[in-house]
This record gives C-alpha cells, structure tokens and sequence, in this order.
C-alpha cells in the first residue's frame, strides 16, 4: 500500500513561465527542506495510523524529460514502498528557454502487521498498524539550472547512507551532471535494454579508469537472470556436463525488425556464455568466430521476431544451443512468449518455454513465468544484488570485443 504525505502530486510538478520569472534555487531549496521536516514533526491526525520513518539509501533518478520522470513516479514508489530510501526523481530539460528549478515532497508508506497486538492476540486487543514510510523528492530542472542540479541533489541526500543513481536514457560520462553526481553514488545503474550497449560500454571504461568510482549495474543485465539460469539448467544433469564444453551451435533472437544491430540483452547473453565457457572471438577474412578451449567452432547464428507493442527494443526473444558429446546430440532452447502479460493480450505474467531435446532420460520442458521483469521488481531486485559483478564486467568487456563488429539480426 503507497501513501502519499504532504506535498504529493501526481503530476510532476511546472516550471514557472518566463513571464512570471523563476524562484532562486536557494529559496526552492529551503521550501523542500521545510516540507521533508513537517512530514516527521506534524501530529498524526485522527484515525491515521502512526508513521515510522525509515531510509536505507538515497536513491536518485535522473530522467532526460518530466514525461519520462511521471511515468517512472509509480514505479520509485513501488521500490521504497519495500526498500525504505529518500528516492529524488529528476527530470532535465536543458533546452527549455526557461531557468528555473521546482519540486514537490510526499510520504510513501506501506502499512506493517494486521493491526493486532503482538502481546494478546487471543484477547482480541487491537491496536493501530503501523506505517513505514519513505520520502520522495521530485525536481525539474530548465535550462541553466540543469548545470547546477547536482549540487541541489546533494544537498537533499541523507549523509553518511549510500547513495545509487539511476540514469534513465543514453549516459556520456564527460556530462557535468551525470560526473557530478557519479562523485556521491556507490552504486550507478543504467537501462540499456532501452537505450544501446554503448552507454554500458563507455560507463564500463570511466569506472575502470580511477579506482574508487561507483560500482555499474544494468538492469538488462538483471532481466537475463532468468537466461543464465535455465540456460545452466541444460547442463545440470550428470550425462550433460560434457556437452557443456562441446556447444557447436549458438541461435540467439530479438525483438526487432531485421537487420537490425544486436540488443544489449543479446549481447551480455553472449558474453556472458563465452566468459563462463572460456570461448575466445577471432576473425578470418573480416568473418567472426568464435572459438573453444579445445579448438572447437562455436557458430553463432542472430535472428529477429516480430515486436509486440508494448515490448522493448530489442528484448531478448529466443535461445538455442546444440552440443555433441560422445555421440550424444543436444538442443536447448528457450523461448519467451512474447505477447503475454500485455494489456489486451493474456492475464499471464511474461513467460518462457524452456524445452531441452537429447537422446536420454533427461529430455523436459516446462514453462517459467518472468514476473521480475515487471519495473519496480526490476530494480528492487538489482538494488539488492551484490554491488560488485565481476561477472557482468567480464561479459560487458568481451562485448566490447564485438562493437566494431556491428552484429546485426538477420
């Protein structure tokens, strides 16, 4: 249950028109301020159950537009609904002609217990449940402000409690904003399922570059947990393990039209299969190849399926693996039903059909439902992974091996 306290819109809240001026940033500042403190120092009224305020972390969004910042409003307070932050949404909008900084404050709470007392239940006593609640800052910054917005964030952290970012749309690191904020984030989270490989790429390269910068994170790279999962699940059985080091084909598909390039789903699921399986990229005559340990040629095969409206660029749509071991033929495949859990389409959650084809009693198949790749879960589930992957590390720089490759969908 999300409750909104003093200040809650929803709606983001309207840069003053040029006519009118624009409020100094100092004074915008001071206002927020004021209403973070009257959410904790006002009396709970009547009836209402009592608030307990609770902060983890600061975690801080950044969108490239209000539209976008109103649209992943319900989704921050999904996540500090069950992982108590002070979340500040910001949208940038450094072409607008006005400079001008404005904002808003609520409450999220989610309710705690049944509301009986934990001391006599059998009596029936009763008392009022409790709520836990976050604070949600929400800004947008025009024109010249955006250049200074960064240091209106920090003031609004709680000190000494980690801090994430989140950067929603393409990153370039040489950004003032987005170097600003980098300086105060522990952990940095991109979302390049809906914005390209690069930015992870390039994001990958700043953070190695000085040591101490914050860790990366993608959620794409959360979404393919499922995938590296049931793609292990092949190899589980004992009369398996050998084809695992034998694989000789490799089908990877995407949502998207043909031709077009390899996804940062696609792309992390290759590179986190070679790394895992020690699998080395070369080229002969400008050709690709990869390559096993034991000489072997892997062939890796790119195809695209047609995109439902609603699905993202680029998603990850199909798996296939073929191996030969001992004179055992294997094919793996995964496939996810594309079309459900879409509005107008079916009540189910999104779903994948793993099926594995061998000669031996360990052929199955079954069908998983993806609920995590629901947004808030999503994000929820990547705040609470280890802040250090070097597994994603190693699959983002064997990716970066394929970028000049411009690997495209047939």
């Amino acid at each position: 249950m999300n409750a909104s306290g003093a200040g809650g819109k929803s709606a983001m809240p309207s840069a003053p028109p040029s006519s009118r001026g624009s409020v100094p940033t100092s004074a915008v500042l001071d206002r927020i301020e004021k209403e973070l403190r009257a959410l904790w120092t006002e009396p709970t009224k009547s009836g209402e159950a009592p608030k307990s305020r609770v902060c983890t972390m600061n975690l801080v969004v950044v969108a490239g537009s209000r539209e976008l910042a109103e649209r992943y409003t319900p989704i921050l307070d999904d996540v500090t609904a069950t992982t108590p932050a002070r979340a500040i949404l910001v949208a940038l909008e450094p072409d607008s002609p006005v400079s001008a900084l404005e904002g808003d404050v609520s409450a999220v709470c989610s309710l705690e217990g049944d509301g009986t007392s934990p001391a006599q239940p059998e009596r029936g006593l009763h008392q009022p449940a409790g709520a836990l609640c976050s604070e949600r800052v929400r800004l947008i910054a025009c024109g010249a402000v955006c250049a200074r917005v960064a240091s209106a964030i920090e003031a609004l952290c709680v000190p000494e409690i980690p801090t994430a970012l989140v950067w929603l749309g393409r990153l370039h690191t040489e950004d003032p904003v987005f170097l600003s904020l980098a300086e105060i984030a522990n952990r940095i989270i991109l979302d390049t399922e809906y914005t390209s490989l690069s930015s992870l790429v390039k994001l990958a390269r700043w953070a190695r570059a000085e040591p101490g910068r914050g860790e990366v994170a993608d959620l794409a790279w959360t979404r393919l947990a499922p995938w590296q999962e049931l793609c292990a699940r092949f190899f589980d059985a004992p009369t398996m393990r050998a084809h695992a080091s034998h694989i000789t084909n490799l089908t990877l598909k995407q949502a998207s039209d043909p031709g077009a390039r390899l996804g940062s789903e696609g792309s992390l699921l290759l590179g986190w299969l070679a790394t895992r399986l020690g699998w080395k990229a070369s080229r002969i005559g400008g050709a690709l190849r990869f390559k096993r340990p034991d000489g072997g040629t892997v062939a890796v095969k790119l195809g695209a399926v047609p995109r439902p409206a609603e699905v993202a660029p680029a998603a990850l749509a199909y798996v296939s693996i073929e191996a030969e071991s001992g004179g055992v033929v294997a094919k793996g495949t995964l496939e996810r039903e594309l079309g459900s859990g879409l509005e107008g389409q079916t009540a189910d959650a999104d779903v994948l059909a793993w099926k594995l084809d061998v000669a031996a009693p360990t052929a199955v198949e079954q069908r998983v439902r993806l609920g995590a790749n629901k947004g808030a879960k999503l994000l929820d589930r990547t705040l609470h992974r280890p802040a250090s992957d070097p597994l994603l590390a190693e699959a983002v720089a064997f990716a970066e091996q394929l970028v000049e490759d411009a690997l495209t969908c047939a």
